[in-house]
């Protein structure tokens, strides 16, 4: 009896601990370009996915170069749906590295923000060929 009522604690313990990773919202799940990818072509277009719950509270992308300009053109906008997606252009990115930098806002109020660098290996999207 006593081996059946530990059981059940240890059961209804492990659910309790285990249950909000699988569920936690507002979570980075991907984005394009993938954090540290080399870029051969970049179309200009950061995407970010999220898990759900995030809020149209604030929302914002900036990418930076290696120098710390910005090069994004503020244009933040977040697509609200199954997976949430944050979108920003870019001005035409000539080769080198970049970080973006993300934050949302959860439905609960939480902030989720982290970095993601890039780096641009080609010619940049739109540029013109020299010939």
């Amino acid at each position: 009896m006593m081996r059946k009522i530990a059981a059940k604690s240890l059961s209804a313990l492990l659910l309790l601990i285990f249950s909000p990773i699988g569920h936690a919202e507002g979570v980075l799940l991907k984005s394009d370009p993938k954090n540290n990818a080399e870029v051969a072509s970049f179309d200009g277009i950061v995407k970010l996915w999220f898990s759900g719950n995030v809020s149209e509270r604030s929302p914002s992308v900036v990418v930076v170069d290696a120098k710390g300009n910005r090069v994004d053109n503020a244009d933040t906008r977040l697509v609200l749906g199954e997976r949430h997606r944050l979108t920003a252009t870019t001005k035409p990115l000539s080769p080198g590295p970049y970080a973006l930098r993300y934050r949302v806002v959860t439905e609960d109020g939480l902030i989720v923000s982290g970095v993601s660098k890039f780096s641009i290996t080609g010619q940049a999207a739109g540029a013109e060929v020299q010939p």
